[in-house]
């Protein structure tokens, strides 16, 4: 009990900088190439369900940005594409420089999820070090999840502004499953079988 008490104190910042950072991302480049003036809300962010998935599966989804992607492909395709993939792209430099950090620093030697006998050594320390270590698993899984083509994930948004006008109608229909099926598909393990590489 004591270890799960710990392992839910290490992973909810982990959760926080993967969550804020992807919708910041987006709200970024988004607000620069439209100069609009919404402002950005990490509360606002924040889905129940997509959160439960983070504490299940150490994936999950929070509540997009509000982007109207259509108005911005005003702007040119290109940028439009670039806003979407802006969000997985910040997870994944945020995975791959803690990954790097947790290991040129040794810090995973202090890890209680992989060295369970450093332990009782030094608390602060080895919290630090299940924290950096969730940091890199939860941001990189984040990335290649959201690249998958179920909504509200980028990767259905980028099938969404290259489809053809008369297939719209039929991809915001299925959008109401999209959440549904990613619940199903975790529960039953297959996004982990795809993901098996993080």
């Amino acid at each position: 009990m004591v270890q799960v008490f710990r392992n839910f104190l290490a992973l909810t910042p982990a959760i926080i900088v993967a969550i804020y950072f992807h919708e910041m991302a987006h709200a970024s480049l988004f607000k620069k190439t439209t100069k609009t003036r919404r402002n950005f809300s990490f509360v606002g962010c924040v889905d129940p369900l997509g959160l439960l998935m983070y504490y299940m599966f150490q994936f999950g989804w929070s509540r997009p940005f509000p982007i109207n992607y259509w108005k911005l492909k005003k702007n040119g395709l290109p940028v439009t594409i670039l806003t979407i993939f802006s969000g997985p792209a910040m997870n994944l430099i945020i995975g791959v420089t803690a990954a790097l950090f947790f290991k040129y620093t040794g810090l995973f030697r202090y890890s209680t999820l992989l060295a369970r006998e450093s332990y009782g050594q030094n608390y602060l320390l080895s919290y630090f070090s299940d924290v950096l270590y969730w940091i890199m698993v939860v941001n990189l899984k984040t990335s290649l999840f959201n690249l998958l083509p179920f909504p509200p994930l980028d990767g259905a948004r980028l099938i969404e502004i290259t489809a053809p006008d008369n297939q719209v109608d039929w991809l915001a229909k299925f959008e109401v499953y999209g959440l549904l099926s990613l619940v199903v598909l975790s529960i039953l393990g297959i996004i982990q079988l795809i993901m098996w590489p993080v």
